[in-house]
């Protein structure tokens, strides 16, 4: 087996920014916390309003004023708070109203996050916000956790948390977890019901016209098998706006959707069993690129967007993103593709993480 060591992508080169981010998790992360944390304090004033909770509110806050990443990085931050809080016994909300409401998408399903803006209190006496960030090395979760119990235990009555951390990047305990605060909503589970059943219908239509007459009952009658296949492309292909992208000329893209292609088909013959396989991706056009080379290829139509750039998205896009995500989750495996520029994405692995079905990462 080769290992490439020299160059950006070298094992060398890996290695010393795992270690230089493991010195800055050591020697800079709680400072650079602590001022990012200020970026929000000019909301605070000592004319608010004071709080009328009589319990200590651990409060995640998505509201616009501070930049998180993508939804999978706003619930891993979301569950690792909450993983907090749950142990430390303190009352657990979600305010998250940018740039859509969070519960008409995913309700609360055994606790009651829901907390309404005017509940919020900005008065400095009763309230204050703290910052926790990522920077994806294997000791931050343990820096990030202490840093959790500092700040819940310092809190006076409410603590508002901007946070994308990631406390338990393998653990069953997040799919739990995620199941005790979120169920679909009513829109979304049809909306879900309708992709798995059409899924269904047409991967299996041809084999069950010769068995019965009356198609309906047993085409709704199957549990769906599938595997779902998940690739980044954050820009490469011209149609993605990301803050890290990438500019390829036309023939390396013309290049890579193929390379792509490939390596799916090749997934398909080896691992798919005859399954047919959902594709996500941030491109709508290797999507359907896809979709017109592999007959066993299906995906969600739907724009995808970045919801840190905007400040306002559609119904349409908000339902394609959780349906995406929810798909992934009731899979039977899930895999993410990545070669050349592309991203390493954590929308796949923490969709899978939800139910715990298999994840695999395939470089190539």
């Amino acid at each position: 087996m080769y290992i490439k060591l020299s160059g950006k992508d070298g094992a060398l080169h890996r290695l010393g920014k795992e270690i230089q981010n493991v010195f800055q998790n050591l020697f800079k992360q709680r400072g650079k916390w602590r001022r990012k944390a200020l970026e929000v304090a000019p909301y605070y004033s000592d004319v608010a309003p004071r709080a009328t909770n009589a319990r200590k509110q651990i409060i995640c806050m998505y509201d616009g004023r501070m930049d998180h990443g993508g939804i999978a990085d706003r619930l891993r931050g979301v569950i690792s708070a909450y993983d907090v809080a749950k142990q430390m016994g303190y009352d657990f909300r979600i305010y998250f109203d940018h740039p859509f409401r969070l519960e008409d998408y995913l309700e609360p399903n055994l606790v009651d996050w829901r907390i309404a803006k005017e509940e919020l209190c900005y008065n400095p006496e009763d309230a204050e916000a703290m910052f926790c960030g990522s920077n994806g090395t294997w000791v931050e979760p343990f820096f990030q956790r202490l840093w959790f119990k500092k700040r819940f235990r310092e809190a006076n009555k409410q603590l508002h948390v901007y946070t994308n951390a990631l406390l338990l990047p393998r653990s069953k305990r997040y799919g739990e977890l995620f199941q005790e605060l979120f169920r679909p909503s009513a829109r979304l589970e049809q909306a879900l019901d309708a992709q798995l059943q059409r899924i269904v219908t047409s991967h299996h239509i041809t084999n069950l016209k010769s068995q019965a007459s009356n198609l309906k009952p047993q085409i709704s009658s199957l549990k769906p098998h599938y595997i779902t296949i998940s690739l980044r492309f954050i820009g490469l292909l011209d149609d993605f706006t990301e803050r890290d992208g990438k500019h390829i000329a036309p023939e390396e893209q013309q290049r890579l959707m193929d390379r792509c292609v490939a390596k799916i088909r090749e997934l398909y013959d080896q691992r798919a069993q005859g399954k047919p396989v959902l594709l996500t991706s941030d491109s709508t056009r290797f999507l359907r690129y896809a979709a017109e080379r592999l007959d066993f290829v299906r995906y969600i139509p739907g724009d995808v967007v970045h919801i840190d750039y905007q400040d306002a998205t559609s119904d349409d896009i908000n339902m394609k993103l959780f349906v995406d995500m929810l798909m992934i989750s009731r899979a039977d495996e899930a895999f993410l593709l990545q070669t050349g520029g592309m991203y390493n994405s954590g929308f796949p692995r923490r969709a899978a993480q939800i139910t715990g079905i298999p994840f695999h990462h395939v470089r190539f």
